[in-house]
């Protein structure tokens, strides 16, 4: 089975702003954003369509049901609705995720690593925001 990593529409907004904010607190140069966005560019990444105006009041229960926001809750709900594992090490996310259900992908606590989430699915061996793990500091 292959490797795929699955996001909500707004993942890629959210990894630029990361190597934006941090290129311009220059923890990062601009070769660095290069190299995040050429390997970023190498892996399965399925993003899924943006979620339809009927569906936002559920994904707004399910974000305050779980203490999430809105865009957190993007992830979990995905991971849940596609059976997938989730990767986070935002300790909130986590326990909102066993909570509902969903296995965390393990990961090493980083101070690397951006606290944003990637869902996999398959064997995960390949992970996005590790890949940018050098990067982003």
């Amino acid at each position: 089975m292959s490797e795929a990593v699955i996001v909500p529409a707004h993942w890629s907004m959210e990894v630029g702003n990361v190597l934006l904010t941090n290129l311009r607190r220059k923890r990062i140069a601009a070769h660095d954003v290069d190299a995040a966005l050429s390997d970023l560019a190498t892996l399965d990444i399925e993003i899924e369509p943006p979620i339809r105006s009927a569906q936002m009041s559920d994904l707004l229960r399910f974000a305050q049901d779980y203490g999430l926001t809105y865009y957190d809750a993007a992830y979990l709900s995905l991971a849940r609705d596609r059976g997938a594992t989730l990767a986070t090490l935002d300790r909130q996310m986590q326990h909102a995720a066993v909570n509902a259900g969903v296995v965390i992908f393990p990961t090493t606590s980083s101070n690397n690593w951006p606290e944003r989430s990637a869902i996999f699915r398959g064997r995960s061996a390949t992970v996005s925001c590790t890949d940018m793990a050098s990067v982003v500091g």
